[in-house]
């Protein structure tokens, strides 16, 4: 591949033998042609933005922007994905696709008002108009970070919503984030400086996880890290500094603290070198837009003075670090991502014409020789074509077969395993979970608060032993039983995730199918261009593989029986004896040799109230197995014949492509045959149209 080749470049050897054909139809190149120019046109290059909840993931965005777009605050804010695609000089709107039943619509007036509006989460929408958004196109220019052109590539932002958010979405946002990564070729992991420590002793929302995955089944697969409100830092180093000189001394300390311990739990979890940044999100927006905001950026500019004096605008603008992580992502992009695009279309192209200089040859050579040899070799041709590439075809289908019944074999144990490992095996540690819960939200824990202590104290309960609570106040069986039944749906929805994360596995044996078919086809092939003498490159036209509709398929519904819970209310009175102190008459003469006080008992009656929450694990545990055992069933079944069907579609389409090849060769030599009778004539024309080959597509 030649250097520093560009975009137009490739359009150009496009274009030249776009004229080519034009000339000299060739329908099968002429497909070939077009599918490389539309593949180039195409091509997309998806970066994920994820974070925990609150890491100003937002303003981060927002300081990509240079100007507050999306809203950021310290909750979660979206409840769908923001898809956000840039270019110079475009023409900014959003397209907002929902949940309900609503058409779509784009937005162009006060947009920047309007998408924090859509962009919100429902419950904290005022006006219904703005609720059960699923997507938003926004169409909006980066400041310096420009990911797209008239002759470029599509790099598209995706803004998840927050992972770790609460409540009815909560399990919406996690399955959202984790499909994204899933699909994207770069991640930025954004962590909050300040609840650093946290977000790496804990993975419950299953990003590391994804990551993880994804980094060690996709060589190109990328992720970033990012710790974002690093400016935090800043007054860590300063805490019992006096003076400008301990100021210099302390500087960069908590900085260098908190990348070291990020890189330490990326390594962890298998990512080599790990790209680490560290980024002011809030001081960089503020710094590009002058926004209306009560902000001490004079006085953060200030410690930048006193400390590094005349080099303190360039030591200001790295320790922002905005400008850093957007020269790395173009760099990269402009070199690993199109140089890779560009090769693919670049051989794609030299394959074409390799085959088309190669069957003018072939002819020309043909064309040349003595009429009786010419007739000879294309009989020789011709006779092989009918009776042994026959043969070589029931022989390949042969191998397909035995391909194809090794994988499906292979999947359907994948499967069953995943689902073992992931769902089945791990019913008593759900029922425990869950029993947990249920004496977290009895004893009067927040969903939140009993959802995190059942995580804890899950292993100590024992599932053969009914469980009795003293409670302090009454409560109402039906809401916790209500509480329980939802928390068990979003608890399975954690655990079909882990399931999901395992389809990678599927996916990649699916992969190497292809590959066995593929070499199984070229070797077919390789047999061909030698009896044929003629350089055929027949590629192998892969399908899409169909993919299982996860939501649909796998989704749980558990009925909690009546007598899993039973709550017990009793009122009586008890007769109490106590002890009181009295005081002495004034005028008692104990009172000198006593004292002024003595005891006296006395008996009241006293009103109990005792509320008792009595628990069945092995009746919950019992209706979990028989709801798992029905669903997992049913999608074991739908996955095996997706992936089946695939299969089956893939071997049939290769089968088809060989078949079709044997035929229009037949059809080809044939002419061939007839040409070979006016051989001096047509042989004027094919070396006529080498020539013209060459002058058009010449470099």
């Amino acid at each position: 591949m030649q250097n520093n080749l560009t975009k137009p470049e490739i359009k150009n050897k496009i274009d030249n033998l776009e004229k080519y054909f034009s000339k000299y139809k060739n329908g099968t190149s002429s497909k070939k042609l077009e599918d490389v120019k539309r593949n180039l046109d195409k091509q997309e290059y998806k970066i994920a933005v994820v974070a925990n909840m609150s890491s100003g993931k937002s303003t981060f965005i927002n300081a990509l922007f240079g100007k507050e777009v999306l809203p950021a605050f310290n909750h979660a804010t979206t409840d769908s994905a923001t898809y956000i695609y840039s270019k110079p000089n475009i023409d900014k709107k959003a397209e907002i696709f929902f949940s309900d039943k609503r058409k779509s619509i784009t937005i162009t007036e006060d947009l920047e008002k309007e998408i924090k509006q859509y962009a919100q989460k429902d419950e904290d929408c005022k006006d219904s108009k703005y609720k059960n958004v699923e997507k938003i196109d926004l169409y909006y220019p980066f400041k310096n970070l420009q990911t797209s052109s008239s002759e470029d590539f599509t790099i598209t932002f995706i803004d998840t919503p927050g992972p770790n958010s609460t409540g009815d979405y909560g399990q919406k946002h996690k399955d959202q984030t984790r499909s994204v990564l899933n699909s994207v070729d770069m991640a930025l992991f954004v962590f909050d400086y300040g609840q650093l420590d946290a977000n790496l002793k804990s993975d419950e929302q299953g990003l590391w996880h994804t990551i993880k995955t994804r980094y060690e089944k996709d060589k190109n697969f990328e992720v970033y890290f990012l710790i974002n409100k690093i400016d935090m830092a800043m007054k860590d180093n300063f805490k019992d500094v006096r003076n400008v000189d301990d100021a210099k001394k302390n500087w960069g300390i908590h900085e260098q603290k908190a990348i070291d311990k990020l890189k330490q739990a990326a390594e962890n979890n298998g990512i080599k070198e790990p790209k680490i940044y560290t980024i002011a999100s809030e001081f960089s927006l503020l710094d590009r837009d002058n926004i209306s905001w009560d902000s001490p950026i004079d006085g953060f500019k200030n410690k930048f003075r006193q400390i590094f004096e005349n080099t303190w605008e360039s030591e200001y603008k790295k320790y922002l670090g905005i400008t850093k992580i957007e020269n790395d992502i173009n760099n990269y992009i402009n070199t690993e991502v199109k140089n890779k695009i560009l090769k693919i279309a670049l051989d794609n192209i030299l394959t074409i014409k390799n085959d088309e200089v190669s069957s003018l040859q072939t002819n020309i050579q043909t064309l040349s020789k003595p009429k009786e040899e010419a007739t000879a070799n294309v009989e020789k041709a011709l006779y092989f074509l009918n009776n042994d590439a026959k043969k070589l075809e029931e022989d390949m289908n042969n191998k397909f077969k035995l391909s194809s019944e090794k994988a499906i074999e292979d999947i359907n144990d994948l499967i069953d395993t995943a689902i073992e490992d992931e769902l089945t095996s791990k019913i008593d540690e759900m029922s425990k979970i869950a029993i947990a819960y249920a004496q977290g939200r009895a004893l009067g824990d927040n969903h939140l608060s009993a959802s995190k202590k059942s995580r804890l104290n899950y292993k100590k309960i024992v599932l053969e032993e009914r469980i009795t609570i003293e409670l302090r106040n009454s409560i109402k069986l039906e809401e916790v039983l209500k509480y329980v039944q939802d928390y068990m749906k979003s608890l399975f929805e954690d655990y079909k995730n882990n399931y999901l994360d395992v389809k990678t596995d599927l996916r990649n044996r699916f992969t190497e199918y292809e590959i066995d078919i593929s070499k199984i086809f070229r070797k077919v092939k390789d047999r061909l261009n030698s009896e044929l003498q003629n350089a055929l490159d027949i590629d192998i036209q892969n399908i899409e593989m169909q993919t299982v509709d996860i939501d649909s398929t796998l989704s749980f519904e558990v009925s909690i029986p009546d007598s899993v819970l039973d709550y017990n209310h009793e009122e009586y009175s008890q007769t109490r004896t106590e002890t009181r102190m009295v005081e002495r008459a004034k005028w008692s003469p104990l009172r000198l040799f006593k004292g002024d006080y003595y005891e006296e008992e006395y008996e009241y009656k006293e009103h109990i109230s005792k509320h008792t929450l009595m628990i069945n694990p092995m009746d919950l545990k019992d209706s979990i197995e028989e709801s798992m055992n029905e669903t997992t069933e049913y999608f074991s079944e739908k996955e095996k014949e997706n992936y089946k069907n695939a299969i089956i579609e893939l071997r049939r389409k290769n089968s088809d492509i060989f078949n079709d090849f044997r035929i229009s060769k037949k059809k080809e030599i044939s002419k061939l045959e007839d040409d070979i009778k006016n051989s001096e004539n047509k042989l004027l024309v094919v070396e006529k149209q080498l020539e013209d080959f060459n002058n058009l597509t010449k470099e």
